[in-house]
């Protein structure tokens, strides 16, 4: 079911919510829901999850922006949002190779609180979104040229990963006959077609048979997994990471 104020009566320890808000139009209503639900508390403990939008701007990851993501936050927003709606921010960070932030809160009755040093990031955001559209497209136009240049030296390119980015990805570029396969580990996956632009998706064994010249790697953090996949595959190929 939703979590939702219905539960209140379930005393939790510990509320988690990964890779969600993004997805939630209304979040101050989300995050004062989630208030509202501990009630009194005032020890547990909440755990958010979601995209760095510093991290986008900065790496202009035109790849990790996508219609399903109603908001972006940077440390800063996501620590006010949740001080508004009733939170003591207890700590701030970034992992997963910076690709995501994390907060840990806890209700709070008294004043917002002060801010983290962290939380100061409002002249870095406004400086990165007025130049992002003009390094957008040139990032765009890198990664088009390049694979177009695979595609006319007739080098076999295949992607790795076949979630959000690779579906933002190829439909940003619109390079159709430059990228054929996406190769993916999931089962479930496999066999099934990259929604919008259709390449095959397909299980790492696959490239046994296809054996191609470059792999385009959609998460950089995965790099050393997949060049030891490809080892054992007895491949050797051109590594392109997006970063």
């Amino acid at each position: 079911d939703f979590y939702g104020e219905k539960y209140t009566d379930r005393k939790a320890d510990f509320v988690c919510c990964k890779m969600t808000l993004e997805h939630i139009p209304d979040t101050f209503r989300f995050v004062s829901m989630v208030r509202r639900s501990i009630g009194d508390a005032s020890r547990t403990t909440v755990f958010f999850q979601v995209p760095d939008v510093l991290r986008i701007l900065r790496d202009t990851a035109f790849w990790d922006i996508y219609y399903e993501h109603c908001s972006y936050f940077s440390l800063g927003s996501l620590a006010r949002l949740f001080r508004s709606a009733g939170f003591e921010v207890i700590d701030l960070w970034r992992d997963y190779g910076d690709q995501y932030i994390m907060i840990e809160a806890r209700p709070s009755r008294r004043s917002a609180g002060s801010a983290l040093p962290e939380e100061n990031d409002l002249a870095e955001l406004r400086t990165l979104v007025e130049s992002f559209p003009r390094r957008s497209e040139e990032k765009i136009s890198h990664w088009r040229t390049l694979l177009e240049t695979f595609r006319r030296e007739g080098k076999r390119t295949v992607l790795w990963g076949s979630g959000s980015k690779a579906v933002a990805f190829l439909t940003t570029l619109d390079v159709p006959e430059a990228v054929r396969y996406v190769v993916d580990i999931n089962p479930h996956r496999q066999g099934t077609f990259v929604a919008g632009t259709g390449q095959e998706i397909v299980a790492p064994t696959f490239l046994k048979e296809y054996r191609p010249e470059v792999v385009v790697i959609m998460n950089p953090v995965y790099r050393e997994e997949i060049r030891r996949d490809l080892e054992r595959l007895g491949l050797e190929v051109r590594l392109e990471a997006v970063e």
